[in-house]
């Protein structure tokens, strides 16, 4: 069993928080909704606003930070704040998508697109880089997201919109060679980011108020509440023992904001196996 509990909270109130990422004991993570990208190095944090629209930190240091967004692959200088592509988005990425979280496997970047109004109706996209270009990995998602590599070539990917969990198994070249159900959430919770954590698959759960802590075989074991109804991604600092999480307040009712008034916050726990 895990257990929770708080070590600080980041109240940058994102309307969409994601792409959380952590390096060096230091985190970043995007606000879709208002293009903007924070930096916290477990005291205060900085907040950086994007001309693109970002969706997933893909690195950071102390110059730059490289992000996916409906642009593409970006590069953002800390200094001035201007950005430059580095790699265009897929050709087949109309104004009609933006990107949606995305992450690594088997060394390569990947990145998920979702139609922005109709994406119950339109299914989305899962894209990876390899030498440069995009490769199609799947059309079928309706909202990717998790993006969780549970093992060398394999890799969660999430239907967020049917409450689907999906395993990817890819070959040397980052193409796709298996894809099968890995679990299925009840109707009305979405699976959102998540990490891997020791022999357990940590997910995100989008209206389920918690992190849902999985086996390798996906049974769900475990949910870890949180202050928050719409955790939209948690990533994992195994040096400091702490379980980051970003939260959205998109969507949610005055009722909802009353109950969780720290909507949109971003948070640091302290992770204990009990």
């Amino acid at each position: 069993m895990l257990r929770l509990t708080p070590l600080n909270t980041y109240q940058c109130k994102c309307s969409l928080g994601e792409g959380l990422l952590i390096s060096d004991s230091a985190a970043a993570w995007v606000d879709i909704n208002n293009n903007s990208i924070f930096i916290s190095d477990c005291s205060e944090f900085l907040k950086y606003k994007t001309t693109s629209t970002p969706s997933v930190v893909f690195g950071f240091d102390q110059q730059y930070i490289y992000f996916g967004s409906d642009s593409g692959l970006v590069s953002l200088c800390r200094e001035t704040e201007k950005e430059q592509e580095l790699i265009a988005c897929p050709p087949n990425m109309t104004s009609e998508y933006r990107s949606n979280d995305g992450g690594w496997c088997g060394g390569y970047q990947m990145i998920g697109f979702m139609h922005r109004s109709r994406p119950n109706i339109h299914t989305g996209y899962v894209h990876r880089l390899s030498h440069g270009s995009w490769g199609l990995l799947d059309n079928t998602i309706h909202i990717p997201n998790t993006f969780v590599e549970i093992e060398p070539s394999k890799v969660l990917i999430s239907d967020s919109l049917k409450g689907e969990i999906w395993l990817f198994e890819l070959d040397n070249n980052g193409g796709l060679v298996n894809k099968k159900l890995w679990a299925q959430l009840d109707s009305g919770i979405a699976p959102d980011g998540g990490c891997l954590v020791g022999e357990y698959v940590l997910i995100s759960l989008w209206d389920g108020a918690g992190i849902g802590v999985f086996t390798m075989a996906g049974e769900l074991k475990q949910t870890l509440q949180l202050p928050v109804l719409r955790p939209t991604n948690c990533k994992y600092d195994s040096a400091l023992s702490a379980l980051w999480v970003t939260s959205a307040l998109d969507g949610l009712t005055l009722d909802q904001l009353i109950e969780y008034p720290e909507s949109g916050s971003t948070f640091m726990f302290n992770l204990d196996l009990l």
